[in-house]
C-alpha cells in the first residue's frame, strides 16, 4: 500500500532538514527542532471560530490550556487533547495544527493541555496534570 501523500510530504520535509535524531540531541535542541517542524504546517488557514488561552486548576498551580471552537452553533462535544512527544518535547504551539484540524474536522471543541514536561518536572507530574484536566 502506498504511503499517504501528505504523510510522505511531511517525512520528506523532515529528511531535508538533515538533523540528527531527536533522542541524540540535548532536550533544549530537540524542543527547538520540534517547534521548527511544527512551523511547517499551514493549518492556520483552517477555519476556526475562536481560539482561547485559558488556565485550569492543577495539582501544582494553574495549567495552561488552549481551547479551539469550530465554526457553527449549538452544543458540541469536548475533546481533551494531550499532545505527543514523550512527555518531554511538545507544547501548545507544536500541536496547534493538529488541534485546529480536529476541531474543524470533527466539529467538536478541543481543549489542548500544556502539561508540565520532563525532565524539569519528574514523573508523574505530566500524568497528574492530564488527570486534573479531565476532572476540572
Amino acid at each position: 500500500m502506498p504511503l499517504d501523500p501528505q504523510a510522505k510530504a511531511f517525512l520528506d520535509q523532515i529528511a531535508s532538514m538533515a538533523a540528527p535524531p531527536l533522542h541524540a540531541l540535548p532536550v533544549a535542541d530537540a524542543r527547538t527542532l520540534v517547534r521548527a517542524m511544527a512551523g511547517m504546517s499551514d493549518a492556520r488557514d483552517i477555519p476556526i471560530a475562536k481560539v482561547e488561552e485559558r488556565t485550569i486548576p492543577g495539582p501544582r498551580g494553574s495549567i495552561p490550556v488552549r481551547v479551539y471552537t469550530p465554526e457553527g452553533r449549538g452544543a458540541r462535544p469536548l475533546l481533551v487533547y494531550f499532545h505527543g512527544s514523550g512527555w518531554v518535547l511538545g507544547d501548545l504551539d507544536t500541536h496547534d495544527s493538529v488541534c485546529r484540524e480536529l476541531a474543524h474536522g470533527a466539529g467538536c471543541i478541543v481543549m489542548s493541555v500544556d502539561y508540565r514536561l520532563a525532565p524539569e518536572h519528574k514523573c508523574p507530574a505530566a500524568v497528574d496534570d492530564c488527570y486534573a484536566a479531565t476532572t476540572a
